[in-house]
């Protein structure tokens, strides 16, 4: 970087005639260090015939969003609070980037996610607090969550009206919401299981509906032989809740020969309280986070919603699943916090 001074000295020598190797010993003579470079003294006498001073033009920065811009999108968010950042730049012929920044640093808005809730019975809570007692009992006692298998079932539709994880309401405050969704579009039953290391599926069930049979069908044909080859048969503990196809009396009287007292749900010796996903890795993480990536694009068939999910379920990295079940314990201790309430 030349100062003022040098670049005064290389321009007058120029203007003189010098060529540019006089101008380069001239520069060196004078200020006892290398001379400019010929590109640099070009660029130089090019900046000074354009604007008749050797200073660099000076900056003018970034422009100010308008009072009137900013008053647009407010009224357009206080029409469509649903809306998105895409939507609302299309609408007002906005950059999508100067609406993100409008609605956040100006307005002060946050994008708050829809989420769907059991409403807890009275007698829910206790239950909850004691199972989260028993269980970060077990995890420092027997190191649950080293041998802890979570499982669960989603559904998902073609028309992606079951992703929560994109839905999204603009406001100052956690709103209220409720969404609407078409029923008896073509779906598929999908079930998952969780360990730290590893995911387990998708298994996708060939009957819309899930039943004991093929609940236990799915256990027997396609979990247990994958626990057998990875050695863990033994002694992984296998968690499920409390859905009708769980409790049936042949997939218990299953679960108690296949993993004795290692179980954890509905009528084992260690329950899963009702009405509690919130609590498990599947509903807080697992489902939401495939589910975003599945209906990134539109869904034209079962095939190819089969093979969405199947590709958003490889790309859950072990360390992933590391920090979610860290994550789970510190809901388990919230849960206790709040006496057995919702962990939002």
């Amino acid at each position: 970087m030349l100062s003022t001074e040098e670049r005064i000295a290389v321009v007058s020598a120029r203007l003189r005639g010098f060529t540019y190797q006089e101008v380069q010993a001239d520069f060196e003579r004078k200020f006892r260090k290398p001379g400019p470079t010929r590109a640099n003294i070009r660029l130089l006498m090019q900046k000074f015939q354009r604007t008749g001073s050797v200073q660099d033009v000076r900056r003018s920065g970034r422009p100010q969003i308008s009072d009137q811009t900013v008053q647009q999108v407010s009224d357009a968010v206080t029409r469509s609070p649903k809306a998105s950042t895409r939507r609302l730049s299309r609408e007002l012929g906005i950059p999508q980037s100067t609406v993100w920044k409008i609605l956040h640093f100006t307005l002060k808005k946050r994008a708050y996610h829809l989420q769907i809730r059991h409403a807890l019975e009275h007698e829910d809570y206790a239950c909850r607090e004691a199972m989260c007692y028993d269980l970060l009992r077990a995890v420092q006692e027997a190191n649950l969550l080293q041998n802890v298998l979570f499982s669960d079932e989603a559904t998902f539709h073609t028309c992606g009206m079951v992703n929560r994880h994109n839905c999204r309401v603009w406001a100052d405050e956690q709103p209220n919401e409720i969404m609407e969704w078409e029923r008896n579009t073509p779906k598929v039953n999908v079930w998952l299981g969780l360990t730290k290391s590893k995911v387990y599926g998708p298994f996708f069930f060939g009957e819309r509906t899930v039943t004991g049979n093929s609940y236990i069908d799915m256990l027997q044909q396609f979990l247990q032989p994958q626990l057998q080859e990875d050695g863990i048969l033994e002694t992984v503990v296998f968690q499920q809740d409390g859905a009708p196809p769980h409790f049936a009396l042949i997939v218990r009287e299953y679960l108690d020969a296949t993993f004795p007292r290692r179980w954890i749900g509905r009528g084992s010796n260690r329950i899963w309280a009702p009405r509690s996903p919130d609590l498990t890795p599947l509903d807080f993480f697992a489902w939401g986070y495939v589910k975003s990536q599945v209906y990134k694009v539109k869904i034209n068939s079962i095939a190819n919603l089969k093979e969405r999910i199947r590709q958003a379920v490889r790309n859950i990295t072990p360390a992933m699943l590391n920090k979610v079940f860290e994550a789970t314990v510190r809901r388990w201790e919230t849960c206790m916090e709040v006496q057995g309430g919702h962990i939002e």
